[in-house]
């Protein structure tokens, strides 16, 4: 029978979440803290990983993150490149020295965002402008 359930279970998990590391989105999940971790190419969208401690350059490339809650969330130095922020929450995020190139973060929330130093390199801002400070 258990068997059964965890094959149930796995079948439900989206195919875009194998693409990062599963053992850093299951740290991320439970303790809010991944730093490093490589989750490129993760499915995380609708995550609520508030206050999230991701700093020490981690790995979101080509990530999904669209209507996540990442307020006051710690991304120092990530690789946020082609990541999608749509309607993503990032009031109050560190996302200093990240590299946010060919990111999209239409309607995202960046109100009190730290952005010292980021690379904006053909990223879509909330306006929907596009934004190449930094290239």
């Amino acid at each position: 029978m258990f068997k059964l359930f965890v094959f149930a279970v796995a079948a439900c998990v989206p195919l875009s979440v194998a693409a990062g590391d599963a053992e850093a989105m299951k740290r991320l999940k439970e303790t809010q803290v991944c730093v490093g971790c490589d989750l490129s190419g993760s499915d995380l969208r609708w995550a609520a990983v508030y206050e999230a401690e991701l700093g020490g350059a981690p790995n979101l490339v080509n990530g999904d993150l669209s209507g996540a809650d990442l307020s006051g969330a710690n991304l120092y130095g990530a690789n946020l490149q082609g990541t999608r922020f749509v309607g993503a929450k990032l009031a109050g995020a560190t996302l200093s020295w990240s590299d946010m190139s060919n990111a999209n973060l239409t309607d995202a929330d960046l109100a009190d965002a730290r952005l010292d130093g980021v690379i904006f390199c053909g990223t879509t801002m909330p306006d929907g402008t596009r934004n190449d400070a930094n290239c």
